[in-house]
C-alpha cells in the first residue's frame, strides 16, 4: 500500500517531467485502474443497499445548478466535465455485485454527455424532473449534466450526482476544476490543475483495511453512548406508513442578525461555537415538541482528516450521532455545557463510520423510519468559494436556487448558514408524517428558542417553550 510520503515523492517526480510524458504516464495509470474492482466504503455500501432496496428513490441525489450568461460553449462544457471525470475515477465508477459483496468498478475514461434543451417559461419543473430521474448505478455513470437554454445567451447548467460518489465538500472541488477546465478549453491551453495525490477508490480500500485491523476503542465509545437511545417520537399529523418513503416538504427560516449575534455572545461566554449553541437550541425544540428528555440528532462532518483528501471528489462525509441530555429541566446555559461536551467527545471518535456504529448497535429492524437518527442538523461551513463563484471564463455565473425536489433524508432536518442578514436556512420534513402547518410551527418554535436563549441563557427548558 502506498504511503502519503511515497505518493508525495511520486507526484514530485511527475511534476518534473515534460507535460507530454507526464500525461502519457497518467494515461497508463488510468488504463491500469480501469476494470479493477474496489471495495465500497462503509458509507457507499449503505447507499448502495438503499438504492437496491428502492431503485426509484431519488433522496440521495445531489444537485447543483447555476445560471450562465454569455456566449456559452456547450462543447467546451462537455470537454470540461470529461476532463474532470478523467481525473476523478469515482465519477466514472459502476457499482456491481461480485459474489455476495458490492464492488465499484472504474470504467475507462470517455466523453461526458451534456443534455441540451430549450426551456420556455418557469424552468423549475424541468430542473426538478432532471434531478429526480433515477440513476442506474450498475450500468450507468453516477453523474449527469444538463444545459438548459432559457433565452439567447441565458442558460441553466444543472449537475446531478448520486451521493454515493460525492459530498458537499466535493461540489466545491467539482466547480473549481470545471471552471479551470472550461477556461483552458476556451483559451486553447492545458488546465492548471495539480495532480491528485490519490483516488477515492484507494481511500475506500485503505479505510476498509484499517477498520479490520484497528482496536475497537472508538467503536466502543459509540456503542456505550448510544445504547438504549429512544426513537424521536414527534406528534404526527398522519399515520406512519409501514415503509419509509423519503417523501418530503420544505419550509424556509430566517433569524435576524441582531438575534443571532446575541446567541453568538452567549456561546462565547461558555467557550462554545455558534454551531454548539444552535444545536442545543434545536435539541431543546425537539425535546419540547416530543415531550422527550432523551433523543439523538445526527450531525454531518466532513470526514477529511488528512490534507491529501482535500482535493478529491468522493463520499467522505459521515454522521455523528449526538445524544441530547435534557433531563432535570436544565437552563439553556447548562444544556449548552452538555451539548459542548457531547460534541467534543463525538469529534474525538469521529473516525468510526456511522454505518459501523449502526451494525454494532444491532437495532431492531424498522422499515418505517430512518435507523437511529430521525432528526438531522447542519450548520454549513464547508469550503464554498467556487460554489458561489460569479464568473467562469467569459461567462457570468449565478447560483440557481434548487427548487424543492420533494425528498428528505430524515423525518425532520434543519440546514442553516450564517450570512450578513442573519441566519438563513430550511427545515425539511417528512410529508408522510407532518403537514406544512406543523413544519412552520416547528420553524417558529426553533427561532423562538434561539431568540429567548440568546436574550436570557438562564431560562430553563420549560421556560423556552414558545409556539
Amino acid at each position: 500500500m502506498t504511503t502519503p510520503d511515497q505518493r508525495a515523492a511520486l507526484l514530485s517526480r511527475l511534476a518534473e517531467l515534460p507535460p507530454e510524458r507526464r500525461e502519457a504516464l497518467l494515461g497508463l495509470a488510468r488504463d491500469r485502474d480501469a476494470g479493477r474492482t474496489w471495495p465500497l466504503s462503509f458509507g457507499q455500501e449503505r447507499l448502495w443497499f438503499l438504492s437496491r432496496f428502492d431503485p426509484a428513490d431519488t433522496t440521495y441525489h445531489t444537485p447543483w445548478c447555476v445560471r450562465l450568461r454569455g456566449p456559452v460553449d456547450a462543447d467546451g462544457i462537455a470537454a470540461a466535465f470529461t476532463r474532470v471525470a478523467e481525473r476523478h475515477h469515482v465519477l466514472r465508477t459502476r457499482f456491481r455485485l461480485a459474489g455476495d459483496r458490492p464492488v465499484q468498478v472504474v470504467v475507462p475514461a470517455g466523453p461526458v454527455a451534456v443534455e441540451r434543451s430549450d426551456v420556455t417559461g418557469d424552468p423549475a419543473p424541468a430542473v426538478v424532473e432532471f434531478v429526480n430521474r433515477p440513476f442506474d448505478l450498475e450500468a450507468g455513470p453516477p453523474l449527469r449534466v444538463a444545459l438548459m437554454r432559457l433565452a439567447g445567451e441565458d442558460f441553466i447548467l444543472c449537475v446531478v450526482l448520486h451521493h454515493i460518489v460525492v459530498d458537499g465538500w466535493s461540489l466545491d472541488v467539482l466547480m473549481r476544476e470545471l471552471a479551470e477546465c472550461y477556461a483552458a478549453h476556451r483559451e486553447g491551453r492545458r488546465p492548471l490543475l495539480a495532480e491528485l495525490p490519490t483516488q477515492y477508490t484507494d481511500v475506500a480500500a485503505e479505510d476498509r483495511s484499517r477498520a479490520e485491523s484497528e482496536d475497537t476503542a472508538h467503536l466502543d465509545h459509540w456503542t456505550r453512548t448510544l445504547a438504549g437511545a429512544p426513537v424521536l417520537d414527534l406528534p404526527a399529523d398522519h399515520p406512519r406508513p409501514a415503509r419509509w418513503t423519503g417523501r418530503g416538504g420544505q419550509e424556509s427560516l430566517l433569524v435576524p442578525d441582531e438575534v443571532i449575534t446575541r446567541l453568538e455572545g452567549v456561546a462565547r461566554q461558555q467557550r462554545c461555537t455558534l454551531f454548539m449553541a444552535l444545536l442545543a437550541a434545536y435539541q431543546a425544540t425537539l425535546g419540547l415538541a416530543a415531550g422527550q428528555r432523551d433523543l439523538c440528532v445526527g450531525v454531518p462532518v466532513a470526514g477529511r482528516n488528512r490534507v491529501e483528501l482535500e482535493p478529491l471528489i468522493g463520499y467522505f462525509a459521515t454522521t455523528l450521532a449526538l445524544r441530547a441530555d435534557l433531563s432535570g429541566d436544565p437552563t439553556f446555559r447548562e444544556l449548552l455545557k452538555r451539548t459542548r461536551l457531547a460534541v467534543f467527545r463525538g469529534l474525538q471518535h469521529a473516525e468510526v463510520p456511522f454505518e459501523r456504529i449502526l451494525g454494532a448497535l444491532r437495532l431492531p429492524r424498522d422499515l418505517s423510519r430512518p435507523p437511529l437518527l430521525q432528526a438531522m442538523f447542519n450548520l454549513h461551513n464547508l469550503p464554498k468559494g467556487d460554489l458561489l463563484r460569479t464568473a467562469m471564463a467569459d461567462l457570468a455565473v449565478e447560483v440557481y436556487p434548487m427548487p424543492p425536489a420533494g425528498r428528505t433524508k430524515a423525518e425532520i432536518s434543519v440546514d442553516v448558514w450564517r450570512g450578513p442578514e442573519g441566519l438563513g436556512g430550511v427545515l425539511d420534513y417528512s410529508s408522510d408524517l407532518f403537514s406544512a402547518g406543523t413544519a412552520r410551527r416547528l420553524v417558529r418554535a426553533f427561532t423562538d428558542v434561539v431568540e429567548r436563549a440568546g436574550a436570557d441563557p438562564d431560562l430553563r427548558l420549560s421556560d423556552l417553550r414558545g409556539v
